[in-house]
């Protein structure tokens, strides 16, 4: 999962070069349901059979799909992959804070200590977006909301989802997810400006096919296992990999306090994921 959803933010990043955001982001979704669809044919997964199991997965989509990827595929637009990565992936930040009011999870000094030093480099990440231009500073704020309802999408799932069948979760979530973001392109964007070439083919089946069906499906499969809270343990290795790979392939630089910033919120999540 470290490896797929490490590079995801720079296939999304290189994309959105051949295709608006909103049309990208939801055939991200088609393109990952399609992949799953023999699969639960072949083993014939069962349908969510009463409302109990069905209708607490439509707000799992709004919050894992709609929110979360229509916020970062927008920002993507403007802001770097790897700070882009830094900001969504505060998320475990986000589970703790919900996760203390929602599962009655408990404080402790390190979770803390990790929570204000996350917050504090968010702070100061966000100083020379505010001076770059005002798109820059949206598309950090648009990062933080993705990592927000991501947030909430992990605790709803511990908290509500009662289907057991996780590739059919995965399967309903992109769908659910994927129609509101659909509608939104149709509304919005010209869909005949997508330049279907090799390369958006591949970055389309990285975001599609490993990372929202495979990768979603295995971080389901986690939270269940092993909590929410647990399962983003690793996370705050991910930022670090984009970071290196998008400096190497897409020659993305940060400055100075950016960089600051980015490592008060890697520690910061480290802390809070670690913290027992």
């Amino acid at each position: 999962m470290l490896g797929i959803w490490g590079t995801s933010f720079i296939f999304v990043k290189i994309g959105l070069a051949y295709s608006p955001s909103f049309i990208f982001a939801s055939l991200r979704q088609f393109v990952g349901a399609a992949a799953m669809l023999p699969y639960i044919l072949s083993k014939r997964e069962s349908f969510p059979k009463s409302a109990r199991e069905f209708l607490p997965i439509i707000p799992l989509g709004i919050f894992n799909v709609t929110i979360t990827n229509g916020s970062s595929f927008t920002a993507l637009k403007v802001v770097p992959a790897g700070l882009a990565t830094v900001i969504a992936y505060t998320q475990p930040i986000w589970v703790f804070v919900f996760a203390i009011f929602i599962l009655k999870e408990t404080m402790n000094s390190l979770k803390v200590l990790g929570t204000v030093l996350g917050f504090l480099g968010i702070a100061t990440v966000f100083l020379p977006g505010v001076q770059i231009s005002q798109a820059y500073f949206g598309g950090e704020v648009l990062l933080i909301l993705s990592s927000v309802s991501w947030g909430i999408g992990a605790i709803l799932f511990k908290a509500k989802v009662r289907t057991e069948s996780l590739y059919m979760v995965n399967f309903l979530m992109l769908l659910f997810g994927g129609a509101p973001l659909l509608t939104a392109s149709l509304l919005t964007e010209n869909i005949a400006s997508i330049r279907w070439t090799p390369i958006f083919a591949i970055a389309l089946f990285e975001v599609g096919v490993l990372s929202q069906a495979i990768g979603w499906t295995l971080w389901l499969f986690l939270i269940r296992k092993v909590g929410a809270s647990k399962t983003s343990s690793s996370l705050f290795l991910i930022p670090m990999v984009t970071l290196a790979v998008g400096a190497v392939f897409l020659h993305e630089t940060l400055s100075g306090l950016e960089v600051i910033g980015a490592s008060a919120v890697v520690a910061g999540t480290y802390f809070v994921s670690k913290s027992k």
